[in-house]
């Protein structure tokens, strides 16, 4: 019985443990890394587009100082540069107290005329005469307009990587004077804190020059075989394609679970120039991952209906044990034997057994439902049938023993028959560990309540030794 509940619910574990595995292997869906990969673009793109915001509007609150004009009052071109480059150092030291400018690594504080040639720029007397505004028209042109902008700056024959602001420089009536610039940093270690503040995929920051198209930057932190997995002139492709569309777009990826999307960075230049690359990849965890924490779990589980199923097949076997010793012994002549066993499910089954045993032996139960005279067994501990001799009974008056029986005080009587009884069967050597008071008395009241009825008469039992046997005299008290 223990062993096929244990087997039962053993299998019930493993079913539920393996559906519980696949559902959760299905429900962890990697989804589509050209989604991801598409979300991770749009983040990024923002992101840099408010750095853009944040740093051209600090620039034009610096730009409204009247100490940033005086370089352009001054008599010679020598003292115009020299004033500039004091200027210029100034705001740069001013970087360092607005910790979302100083954040991202500013490189270059300039100062141009209108048409965007450098006057000067903080801490290096280079750069001045340069004429940045042919180099970089965004730069003209929004001096022209009179507007702050932002703009890519790479060019490897210059040495510059840089993502440059910049704001115009007014006179007293309103006029553009020249412009105030500010470059931060354009490297790996950039596009790194953008994908950290967004999705956490791998940007790549390419740049369209003569020779095509370039990768300048990219975050770190990505999969190493990311190169190897993308086509170079499918990610070419998808580069032209993005800013002739000016859309972003899908670039095919090999392995599959790849996802890469170019797209034009808006908010720098006309948006002709610089693209942005994310790369996405499926990173449902592996089914070994999730295995072996199912498996424990399930092992767990078997142990826990093992010990359960020992548990509750113990509770059903041992009364049916008790049922099939106590019926053997009453095949093995012990009829006066009847079953006391106290179980939820199997008490109402013991009731009616020992009124079958009782109808089928010819044995009367009293009103009360109780068993009829006879001792109860438990197991292997059963209480040896009590042998009853009532020929006094039957054939002989009362007499002076029966008197002194009927005088004693019941209790005393029945203490004091317990205490013979016992000596009795240890005199001729039979066990009487297994032998208990209640029981014993109780027996006894019942067979004194049979006997009366059926010789007409109350009796009282006294103990006699027979040779080997301990017989119990019934004694007519009147």
């Amino acid at each position: 019985m223990r062993a096929k509940i244990i087997a039962v619910f053993t299998v019930v574990v493993l079913v539920v443990g393996v559906l519980a595995f696949a559902l959760t292997r299905a429900s962890l869906n990697p989804g589509s890394p050209r989604a991801d990969a598409a979300r991770a673009l749009v983040a990024a793109e923002a992101v840099l587009r408010v750095q853009a915001g944040e740093v051209e509007r600090w620039l034009e609150a610096q730009a409204a100082d009247p100490k940033v004009r005086e370089p352009f009052s001054a008599g010679t071109g020598q003292a115009r540069s020299d004033g500039a480059t004091s200027v210029a150092n100034g705001i740069k030291s001013a970087t360092s107290k607005t910790p979302a400018i100083a954040g991202l690594g500013p490189s270059l504080v300039a100062i141009v005329d209108a048409k965007g040639t450098a006057l000067g720029r903080d801490g290096s007397p280079f750069l001045r005469g340069d004429d940045l505004g042919g180099i970089y028209p965004a730069l003209r042109a929004g001096l022209t307009e009179g507007r702050a902008g932002s703009d890519v700056w790479v060019t490897p024959a210059r040495n510059e990587q840089l993502l440059v602001s910049w704001a115009p420089i007014r006179g007293e009536n309103g006029q553009v004077l020249g412009g105030l610039l500010l470059g931060t940093a354009l490297g790996d270690g950039r596009l790194t804190d953008v994908a950290n503040q967004t999705s956490g995929a791998t940007l790549w920051f390419e740049v369209k020059d003569k020779d095509g198209y370039r990768i300048v930057a990219q975050s770190k932190g990505g999969a190493p075989d990311l190169a190897s997995a993308i086509d170079p002139k499918q990610l070419e492709a998808g580069a032209a394609s993005a800013l002739s569309t000016g859309q972003a777009v899908d670039v095919a990826a090999l392995p599959p679970d790849f996802g890469v999307k170019v797209g034009p960075l808006g908010g720098y230049g006309d948006g002709k120039r610089a693209l942005l690359v994310a790369v996405a990849r499926a990173n449902a965890p592996a089914a070994t991952t999730l295995l072996f924490p199912f498996l424990g779990a399930i092992a767990l589980g078997i142990v826990l209906v093992a010990i359960a199923g020992h548990i509750l097949g113990q509770s059903i076997m041992r009364p049916v044990e008790e049922i099939e010793e106590g019926l053997l012994a009453i095949m093995n002549g012990r009829t006066d034997l009847r079953f006391q066993i106290e179980h939820p499910e199997l008490g109402g089954l013991v009731s009616r057994l020992n009124s079958l045993l009782s109808q089928l032996l010819g044995v009367s139960e009293d009103e009360t439902g109780a068993p009829p005279p006879a001792m109860a067994i438990r197991g292997k501990d059963a209480e040896d049938a009590l042998a009853v001799d009532e020929s006094l009974a039957k054939d002989q008056a009362p007499g002076g023993e029966a008197a002194a029986l009927g005088a004693e005080d019941e209790a005393a009587y029945h203490a004091r028959i317990f205490d013979d009884y016992i000596r009795a069967k240890k005199s001729v050597g039979d066990p009487v560990d297994h032998i208990t008071r209640d029981a014993f008395i109780a027996r006894i009241v019942a067979s004194e309540k049979q006997m009366a009825q059926k010789h007409g008469k109350p009796v009282r039992y006294k103990v006699e030794v027979r040779g080997k046997e301990v017989v119990l005299l019934a004694v007519p008290l009147g």
